[in-house]
């Protein structure tokens, strides 16, 4: 199994050259496929010029073929070879929660777990968490979400054995420092890693690896 939790992607030559050597091939060589659904599932009022970025920097980075899977217009059967002739399926970021629906409302959970055991499997922000654990401690859901962990409706995959808080000290999630997650992250019974828009985690083959400098560890450590 491969797969790479990431706050914003393509965001340093660093971020690069090691999802490169994870994919084992150069960057200019690297068919991608990626998933977008959940960013049109923001607020109206929310600028969407991040996700223009976002792809700008794949575009950058990446120099083999660029495919985009829509899950809501696809079938099964083109699902899996459109990610299948992917070396590097990468699930762009937005809403969260929209991912963990979406997959289970069309039946391609096992895609998504194919993609990470027979190709190489990359999210950004909700793209990334999506495919970790879902996070246990109830403090957590209820300073950030107003909600309890037993009203999200479908939680998430837990391809990965943790999952992480994205855009780590960014100015526009200052609320989330250090001390406020090592609060309401506590109880937490497997690690939580929070990472900058620079930082990534892998997860290859079993052993966890960090991308750009190790990150923030919160909840349970390893």
């Amino acid at each position: 199994m491969r797969v790479i939790l990431a706050s914003q992607g393509f965001t340093t030559n660093k971020m690069e050259k090691e999802v490169a050597k994870i994919v084992g091939k150069p960057a200019h060589e690297i068919n991608i496929a990626i998933i977008n659904e959940a960013m049109y599932e923001l607020e109206s009022e929310k600028c969407k010029r991040w996700c223009i970025r976002e792809l700008s920097n794949i575009e950058r980075h990446i120099g083999g073929k660029i495919d985009f899977v829509n899950f809501r217009v696809h079938s099964k059967d083109e699902i899996r070879k459109r990610l299948m002739k992917a070396d590097l399926t990468y699930i762009v970021g937005g809403k969260q929660h929209i991912y963990a629906k979406l997959f289970r409302d069309t039946d391609t959970i096992e895609l998504i777990r194919e993609a990470a055991q027979k190709r190489v499997l990359m999210g950004t922000s909700a793209g990334s968490i999506v495919l970790g654990k879902q996070i246990q401690s109830e403090n957590f859901w209820k300073q950030r979400y107003q909600i309890s962990l037993k009203d999200i409706e479908c939680q998430e995959l837990g391809i990965v054995p943790f999952n992480i808080i994205p855009h780590f000290l960014r100015e526009d999630h200052e609320k989330w420092t250090k001390e406020f997650l090592e609060n309401v992250l506590e109880n937490n019974p497997f690690p939580v890693f929070a990472i900058t828009d620079e930082q990534a985690v892998s997860f290859v083959d079993g052993k966890i690896e960090f991308i750009g400098g190790k990150p923030e560890i919160f909840g349970k450590r390893t």
